[in-house]
């Protein structure tokens, strides 16, 4: 057995220790999930999945993150006239505007059925990890932010000029949406850095789709996962419809509260440029008044669009992680809660998807190492699996009694 094969059997260990110090009982929904938790103690799963380096190739670390970017952009062309079809391949300009969600939903979810679940290899004992606020660290996360906002401005710009084509336009805010969604990804990992340029990059993303709260509140979610006091982990049984309007409403109240508090730590007007979510609201609407000004309606009328659908991918994506999972109180204290450990998230281990998302998927080891870049993190050993990949979970979702839960 290797040392990073060890050393996770460890940590394992010492995480059902912490439990059972903590007197959980062996039937509580921290070991047992839905779907494919695994709920023997042993350190591996029933149906062991194989061992693939796939991930770690630096051909597909260096391209798959760009998939959707790339399709946002041959949508774009193909709105505007870019790219030329003959009549007898007429079809294919609405199959290259939507190609973002048919990638998204259908594509590369076949895809990774098809190469089925892998646990990527284990890092080398004696491999250097790049310290998480160096710049290098996250790289190519910082590289799809600029990308997809550069595509973004060009599809303003391309509706503003080519001719309307009003059944073509909902296929391009979609595909505009499934690209945001994975830069949302790579914004999420911006924001574990400390880094200025990692930083500035994820907030005038999220600034741009409506989501600044997340840019504030997210570490929130980091101490509270699990807990009722976590807004974004969806108690088991409610469905999504009813998980989405406190989702977003309590993401703003809690930016909003956190900006309060550090004006009255620092002694200024809460009414001011120091309340930074406040700073953030009015450039939200400043930067949908720009694209108005620049692009005209239409183009912000599908700013407006994909925004929404952008949330929505946000919510469902929050929603299946930690759905139905909890951190009970710790025995003899109605205060505290039992730590994180690995079974306080959803994993996924198919490959595109991770590719796509940055392997935020390995969500256990993300919660129990913030710090880590995305090119470190590593799934649990033993921990709750989603069934399928999740960009064909997220369509269940969406339709309430194929969500058993």
């Amino acid at each position: 057995m290797d040392v990073q094969q060890r050393l996770c059997n460890n940590l394992h260990r010492r995480a059902v220790c912490g439990l059972q110090r903590y007197a959980i009982p062996r039937n509580s929904r921290v070991f047992s999930g839905r779907c494919r938790a695994v709920s023997n103690l042993s350190g591996s799963s029933s149906k062991s999945a194989p061992t693939s380096s796939l991930t770690q190739h630096g051909l597909f670390q260096w391209s798959v993150p760009f998939i959707l970017p790339i399709a946002a952009a041959a949508a774009t062309a193909a709105y505007g006239g870019s790219i030329a079809f003959g009549t007898h391949i007429a079809w294919l300009r609405p199959v290259l505007v939507g190609s973002g969600p048919l990638l998204l939903h259908f594509i590369l979810p076949f895809l990774d059925l098809h190469l089925g679940q892998q646990h990527p290899q284990p890092l080398a004992p004696t491999a250097k990890v790049s310290p998480a606020d160096d710049l290098t660290a996250r790289v190519v996360p910082t590289i799809v932010v600029i990308m997809h906002l550069t595509i973004m401005a060009t599809a303003y710009a391309t509706i503003a000029t080519a001719p309307l084509q009003p059944l073509l336009l909902p296929l391009l805010a979609y595909s505009l949406a499934t690209s945001a969604s994975c830069t949302m990804a790579a914004s999420h990992e911006l924001v574990h850095s400390r880094n200025p340029v990692h930083l500035s990059a994820a907030a005038l993303f999220l600034t741009l789709y409506w989501w600044y709260p997340y840019y504030r509140a997210h570490h929130q979610h980091h101490l509270h996962v699990c807990t009722p006091v976590d807004y974004t982990c969806a108690p088991k049984g409610l469905n999504i419809y009813s998980y989405f309007p406190p989702y977003i409403t309590s993401s703003y109240a809690e930016a909003w509260q956190l900006a309060i508090q550090e004006c009255y730590r620092a002694g200024k007007p809460r009414f001011s440029r120091h309340n930074t979510t406040l700073v953030a609201l009015v450039a939200q609407a400043l930067l949908a008044a720009v694209i108005y000004a620049i692009f005209g309606p239409v183009a912000t009328a599908v700013h407006f669009t994909s925004n929404i659908v952008f949330l929505v991918y946000m919510a469902t994506l929050d929603y299946i992680l930690h759905y139905g999972l909890v951190r009970p109180l710790m025995a003899g204290n109605e205060r505290r809660y039992t730590p994180i450990t690995p079974h306080t998230s959803w994993n996924s281990l198919y490959a595109f998807e991770n590719g796509i998302f940055f392997n935020v998927l390995y969500h256990s080891d993300h919660h129990l190492y913030g710090v880590k870049s995305y090119g470190y993190l590593r799934p649990p050993i033993d921990g709750p699996l989603v069934p399928f990949p999740i960009n064909l979970l997220g369509i269940l979702v969406l339709v309430p009694p194929l969500w058993s839960g």
